[in-house]
């Protein structure tokens, strides 16, 4: 919760600082340019329903909602945003197509291709409500992507993290996904979701060389339409977000985490330097 709290505060803070710059911008004439954020869900329960519905107002009445398929398609001066659902929950699905549809907010589904129809192998805590989800069967694909704001995207086979894998695993598990929707669905999957956020640049090539137009992180960032952004960062969202908080993620406020995150290790690494450098020098005894 302190954590929750820290992050909503200093989020707040850069939202306060960045729209005033906007607006001095904007008084000077200058043109703004177009900006994109890419948020991503992993479940709806029943009890969060009603919250998502609301999360989905705020989207279209604070930005544009955009499809992924095509690219990253941004009107100059607008912010956008791209809704994405990570595993492909049949229950959840269900009680979020209706609301994409009435809004008319286009979505991408990543989907595990080897848990088509199955219980979610991660999900091991029988307590969790999660637990008796089941990921989409193939015709509940195909009837997603024939409603026509749905798009599929991979999300490996297995759901296991890359980094867990050898290199032939983690091959088979970005090659062999897209292959079986492709098969299931008739048309080209080019997008990929990183099951955990977990990945390194070796899983990046094989992406590439496997044929995807680009992959997605868990890393905050906004989003690129440029052609040289492959890896495209998005916003973890959930139907249990305070609405400030929801707010602050819709309009890129969190976008200042990575950096905070790579601070704290320059840091790390620093300290243990200076640490090993004072072992040192005492095993020396200078």
């Amino acid at each position: 919760m302190l954590v929750r709290l820290i992050k909503l505060t200093v989020s707040a803070c850069f939202w306060a600082i960045d729209s005033t710059r906007r607006l001095i911008c904007r008084t000077l004439g200058e043109e703004q340019p177009a900006t994109c954020v890419v948020l991503y869900y992993h479940a709806v329960t029943p009890k969060e329903a009603e919250r998502f519905s609301k999360q989905m107002d705020n989207v279209v009445r604070f930005a544009k909602p955009i499809s992924l398929k095509n690219g990253l398609q941004l009107d100059s001066g607008k912010h956008h945003v791209a809704v994405t659902f990570d595993d492909g929950l049949s229950h959840t699905m269900q009680r979020v197509l209706p609301e994409l549809v009435l809004r008319k907010i286009p979505a991408t589904v990543f989907v595990p291709s080897g848990l088509i129809g199955k219980q979610p192998s991660w999900i091991k805590n029988h307590k969790s409500p999660d637990y008796h989800e089941v990921v989409m069967t193939a015709d509940q694909l195909k009837t997603a992507k024939g409603a026509g704001l749905i798009s599929i995207g991979s999300h490996c086979v297995t759901h296991r993290s890359l980094l867990s894998l050898k290199e032939k695993e983690a091959y088979q598990e970005i090659l062999n996904s897209k292959k079986t929707l492709e098969a299931i669905l008739g048309e080209r999957i080019d997008l990929l979701s990183f099951p955990h956020g977990k990945f390194h640049e070796g899983h990046i090539k094989i992406a590439r060389e496997a044929g995807y137009r680009r992959v997605f992180s868990i890393v905050p960032r906004l989003a690129s339409s440029g052609t040289d952004e492959y890896v495209t960062g998005r916003v973890r969202t959930d139907p249990s977000d305070w609405p400030f908080e929801f707010r602050l993620k819709l309009c890129g406020a969190y976008r200042w985490v990575p950096f905070a995150f790579k601070l704290k290790k320059m840091s790390r690494k620093l300290v243990t330097r200076y640490r090993h450098k004072g072992l040192t020098t005492n095993c020396y005894g200078r």
